[in-house]
Order: structure tokens, then sequence, then C-alpha cells
């Protein structure tokens, strides 16, 4: 496997999903850069990681899937979902494309336009 794979499947299925937040390090860079249509946003390690904190402290459990990932040199491209259930038992899923770029192992860039709610079609044939 690819050190930018591994970096981008590490940051879903462990950081985000186990809240294996001390691994950081190994896999953020000292700054993440966020992209989104017409904002530009520069996070520390620390900032990174309390982003994903403070969606925890707002849900009871979130779930990432990676349906694709595509790794092209230092850009990983992926297609995700989120399964997420909140504190009162209500239950949401997200669903996006996020393309990251790694440099030297750890996630540097980000590029991700807003979420929509849903799944994808594919992952609803796969898991109804």
């Amino acid at each position: 496997m690819s050190a930018t794979r591994e970096a981008v499947e590490r940051y879903n299925l462990e950081l985000w999903n186990q809240r294996r937040f001390g691994i950081a390090p190994e896999i953020i860079g000292d700054e993440m850069v966020r992209n989104s249509p017409g904002r530009r946003e520069v996070l520390s390690r620390a900032m990174a990681v309390e982003r994903v904190q403070n969606l925890w402290s707002a849900v009871e459990h979130v779930e990432f899937t990676l349906l694709h990932t595509i790794v092209d040199g230092d850009f990983c491209t992926i297609i995700y979902q989120a399964e997420i259930r909140l504190h009162d038992g209500a239950r949401d899923a997200i669903a996006s494309v996020e393309v990251f770029r790694v440099a030297d192992g750890k996630i540097v860039e980000v590029w991700n336009n807003t979420h929509d709610h849903g799944r994808w079609p594919e992952a609803e044939e796969m898991c109804p």
C-alpha cells in the first residue's frame, strides 16, 4: 500500500472512526490546508484533531466508509459516506468526495465541498 493511501485511510478509519487521536503526528503534517470553494483554511495539527473531537462531542457515534479510493502520486481521492447516530438516537448519513494531498506520508492539504445528507446509491445496494 502506498504511503499516500495509508495516511488517508488511517485518517478516516483510525483517527475519525476509532478516535485514535494519538496517531495524528504520524498521518497529519504540521499544518493541514483545507480548501473549499471560495475558502482556504490553514489548520495546525492540533486544530485538525480538535475538529474531529468537536464532531464526536456532538454525536454518539460516527463511522466513515470509504467506497472508492483512487491514488495518483501524492493525491488520494475518496468517495465516502458516514453513518451518524446522534445523542438522542436519531440517525443520519452524509456522503461526499474529498481529495487529499500527502507529503512525506502525512496529509498536508484536502479539498472538499459541503457534504450531502444521505447515502450514495451504490452503498444503498450494498448496505440497505
